[in-house]
């Protein structure tokens, strides 16, 4: 639609015909949606196979407080820090913690390295449970707003996950909005319908109704990137320790990086500023 808003002397017009030969288009089969869900995780995938890094500021609600963070994105991993707690400047110590967790980091080959591998396997699950998705869920159509087409979708039961984060993914169900011009994700909002256990729940157990909210935004042609992410889990681990996690951070003001930055070299660029 936006390349016709140049135009004068239908631009009020084109609009609401655009809209309404929208709404007369059938819902889309659940073959035909599945195809599309493959087309938008192929997209992430080859995006992610770029490398491309970014810097950006993070927004970080934890504990009733505000954190406001800049992260830049690494080979190795996301390096952090802190801008401000409550809308305003570090205290002292909160800004010398901070800044020992930076030096630590800078002086301790083996905590990049430990980063290193964490970002690897991080990584690896990532790309697994995007060539899952569309075999994991069933899909429905629910039509089409503004150039995003609404999914629902559901655990597929003939799915058969190969680790306990398939299985996770397995078990959730929501609601799924995909940009229709680049076929991308633009938000995926979840809950876990049913418990999940690892090894009968003797190792590892998530509860039912926890939930997940991803928000992306395009940062440039062809590159999305995540701008809002909202997790809600619990359960336990070993049978008797408690897990809960709760993450919710809004991130803003992307900016790309040399593609070959380092730990040190990002490490240097915040510690200077």
């Amino acid at each position: 639609m936006s390349t016709f808003q140049n135009l004068r002397r239908c631009s009020r017009r084109i609009p609401l015909l655009g809209s309404c030969f929208l709404l007369a288009l059938p819902p889309l089969s659940a073959q035909t949606a599945r195809d599309l869900i493959k087309d938008a995780c192929y997209n992430e995938f080859q995006q992610r196979q770029q490398n491309r890094l970014w810097a950006s500021q993070i927004q970080r609600r934890s504990a009733g407080r505000i954190y406001l963070e800049e992260e830049l994105e690494t080979v190795d991993g996301p390096i952090r820090r802190l801008l401000s707690v409550d809308g305003h400047e570090p205290s002292a110590s909160e800004r010398q913690q901070d800044d020992d967790r930076l030096r630590k980091l800078m002086q301790n080959p083996k905590a990049q390295l430990a980063m290193k591998k964490n970002r690897e396997s991080d990584e690896k699950k990532v790309d697994d449970l995007l060539r899952a998705i569309p075999d994991a869920f069933l899909f429905e159509d629910q039509g089409n707003h503004e150039g995003l087409e609404k999914l629902a979708f559901r655990p597929n039961p003939a799915y058969h996950p190969a680790t306990f984060e398939e299985k996770a993914l397995n078990a959730l169900s929501g609601v799924i909005l995909i940009d229709l011009q680049e076929k991308r994700w633009v938000q995926l909002s979840g809950t876990l319908t049913q418990q999940v256990d690892l090894g009968d729940g003797a190792i590892a157990q998530l509860k039912k109704g926890g939930t997940i909210e991803v928000k992306r935004t395009r940062v440039s042609p062809g590159i999305w990137k995540t701008s809002f992410f909202c997790l809600n889990i619990n359960g336990r681990i070993a049978l008797f320790k408690p897990i809960s996690k709760q993450r919710d951070e809004t991130l803003s003001d992307f900016r790309p990086l040399a593609p070959d930055t380092s730990i040190a070299q990002a490490l240097q660029q915040l510690t200077l500023k």
